[in-house]
């Protein structure tokens, strides 16, 4: 199974409270991955079957495959709006296409779960 979650919501938060150990603790827990004071929020918005997965790589061309081809190698794709219009004219019509052609902002995040198959 392959779930796409959107990016929903960020958090920006650079204010600080005065307490200097309380400070430290909140950069630490806000800065993972993205710079500090920075949380995404993201949302599952779709499912897809590993079997309606292959079928969008084998009908799409050379940079669909490469772009999303490689999940199973790196578990988590991002993808950016000139991603998705870069995959929205060779993704076969499905669900995916559909939640590609609505992101005007923010990101996909693609990632593979071995607990649903």
């Amino acid at each position: 199974m392959v779930v796409v979650y959107k990016l929903t919501k960020r958090h920006l938060d650079g204010a600080k409270s005065g307490d200097a150990k309380l400070d430290q603790i909140k950069i630490f827990s806000t800065c993972i991955g993205h710079g500090v004071g920075t949380i995404d929020f993201s949302e599952k918005v779709l499912e897809i079957p590993e079997s309606e997965f292959q079928q969008i790589l084998e009908h799409g061309d050379e940079y669909l495959r490469f772009k999303i081809g490689n999940l199973s190698k790196y578990f988590e794709i991002e993808i950016f709006p000139e991603h998705a219009a870069k995959l929205l004219p060779h993704v076969m019509e499905c669900p995916f296409k559909e939640v590609l052609m609505g992101l005007n902002e923010g990101y996909l995040v693609l990632r593979k779960d071995f607990n649903s198959n």
